[in-house]
């Protein structure tokens, strides 16, 4: 179904299918001050508090996500920075060119760089912690490859290695089919894990806004259209340990904003 209509019954769906175990509009919606203006990637921090960061800067935000008030702690110089996962080891915040910088979660201070070898005409926007293997997920926004797939590659957090090659791939074709949408292209833009269910959630905000799901393996769950009337550039996806999903966007012409989608399966 697409957000095509004037009704606002239509508008008002924040996803078409509906996502299991969410309602069909956000709980609240969450104004952000102009500095958040290009936010970039989001992390669940604890009650009340996400840790974002914003494209171009070498900056953590620590919003209060009921407020919107937020402190800075930089951890890096200017650079393209993506998206950032939270793990035992500290924060990983992902770079365009796939990059990995981990910083220390008490000081913000950098304490590592970690190099993949991928190709220049690779691009890389989301990132993801997956607990159960301990194991970073890197997905490519621009994927340097003849045919159209999601490709996901991972990062070792013990060994502090990339595992090689691609860990799966998803083709386009295939989300065309399941999205019943023979236009449809996905360029990841956020990812996150979900703690209940173990799925993967991948946004691509380039045309039409899509959210995939997919298992660890890469096999493919759903595929659901977002809204752009509530989504102008959904950039930063993060769930709370119960399963509360919190999905950012960055400002275009009007302000930044993080939509609250508590989760119902409890």
């Amino acid at each position: 179904m697409p957000f095509l209509s004037g009704c606002n019954r239509i508008q008002s769906l924040s996803f078409v299918p509906a996502l299991q175990g969410y309602a069909e509009s956000p709980a609240s919606t969450l104004l952000l001050k102009k500095q958040l203006r290009e936010i970039s990637g989001i992390i669940y921090t604890g009650p009340d508090e996400l840790a974002g960061i914003n494209d171009e800067d070498g900056t953590l935000f620590y919003i209060n996500s009921k407020t919107g008030t937020f402190r800075e702690r930089p951890f890096g110089k200017k650079g393209d920075y993506e998206d950032l996962a939270i793990t035992p080891y500290g924060y990983f915040i992902l770079k365009s060119n796939g990059h990995l910088y981990q910083v220390d979660s008490l000081t913000g201070t950098e304490k590592a760089v970690y190099k993949g070898t991928f190709s220049k005409n690779t691009e890389f926007e989301s990132l993801a912690y997956d607990h159960s293997s301990d194991q970073l997920i890197l997905i490519c926004k621009i994927c340097d490859t003849d045919e159209p797939f999601m490709t996901a590659w991972r990062f070792d957090c013990k060994s502090l290695q990339f595992t090689g090659g691609p860990t799966f791939t998803i083709p386009w074709m295939a989300i065309r089919k399941m999205g019943k949408d023979d236009s449809l292209e996905f360029h990841a833009s956020a990812a996150a894990i979900h703690p209940i269910t173990g799925d993967l959630y991948v946004i691509s905000t380039l045309g039409k806004k899509l959210l995939l799901i997919c298992n660890l393996k890469g096999e493919l769950k759903s595929v659901h259209k977002i809204n752009p009337y509530q989504f102008q550039q959904p950039e930063g996806l993060c769930f709370s340990p119960s399963g509360d999903l919190y999905i950012s966007n960055e400002g275009r012409q009007s302000k930044a904003s993080i939509l609250y989608f508590p989760y119902q399966n409890k």
